[in-house]
């Protein structure tokens, strides 16, 4: 084993420091918590401008048709690293089969529909049919109104549908779907952190209460094991005992006798 000096004035010498560079990268990947986020919603509503501005990307107002992409980017949060790998899907409605894929390797899923346009939570509705469907409620859901830019107040958060019904989005995500809903605008940079800080949030809860459940159930397949192996020695003792108490019968000569 070497053993790495000082000089004489108490500084590290190289070999030292890229030893300390080397540990540090070691000790992040150990402590690293990687979680896979989907971002569903309808075409334009600003999914992949929300992506790339979490990526300290330029905003950009060109818009490109997006069939699918993966980002991933490590960050520090709450004294922890974490590492989000970010698909950003199509935002037609082509591709069920892709949707089903990429809800199943989810961690997380982003719902994402425009204040500029509230019709596009008609999609988000039926996004979240598609999640129930593949996955219950077993995986958490954050929905996200973008372009809050373009309704400072708020107004469009209630929206008519083609039927004539009057919603409010806001009260459908959070008090008859139970997920959390947030504003943001890509383009000015409102609410970014706080999308991927609630999903980093979201995650590691769900992730911690499944680790639970293994282990409980894990547990709980111990202990029948245990009773049925002791069910079984039990038997097997009473059946010793019971051979041992009773009386043997032998054979000699053609007659029977009991040995006592």
């Amino acid at each position: 084993m070497k053993n790495f000096r000082t000089n004489s004035i108490g500084k590290r010498t190289k070999g030292e420091n890229n030893l300390s560079v080397t540990v540090s990268k070691n000790r992040m990947s150990a402590y690293l918590k990687t979680f896979t986020i989907s971002v569903f919603g309808d075409a334009r509503v600003g999914k992949t401008a929300l992506i790339k501005s979490f990526l300290d990307h330029e905003f950009s107002e060109e818009y490109e048709p997006t069939i699918e992409e993966y980002y991933s980017k490590q960050i520090e949060y709450k004294d922890r690293h974490y590492e989000l790998n970010i698909i950003d899907t199509s935002g037609t409605e082509n591709f069920p089969a892709m949707r089903r894929v990429d809800i199943q390797k989810s961690d997380v899923i982003v719902l994402v529909y425009s204040l500029e346009n509230p019709l596009t939570f008609e999609l988000v509705k039926k996004l979240r049919s598609e999640i129930l469907e593949e996955k219950g409620y077993s995986i958490p859901v954050l929905v996200v109104a973008n372009k809050s830019d373009l309704d400072v107040q708020g107004r469009a958060i209630e929206y008519t549908d083609k039927t004539g019904l009057k919603y409010n989005t806001k009260r459908i995500v959070e008090n008859t779907w139970h997920y959390k809903w947030t504003m943001t605008s890509a383009k000015m940079g409102w609410g970014i952190e706080k999308i991927f800080h609630s999903v980093i949030d979201e995650a590691v809860i769900t992730r911690s209460q499944s680790m639970r459940e293994v282990s409980f159930r894990r547990q709980s397949s111990w202990l029948s094991k245990s009773k049925t192996s002791l069910s079984n020695f039990g038997s097997f003792a009473y059946m010793s005992l019971k051979r041992k108490a009773s009386p043997k019968v032998s054979r000699a000569r053609g007659h029977s006798f009991t040995e006592k």
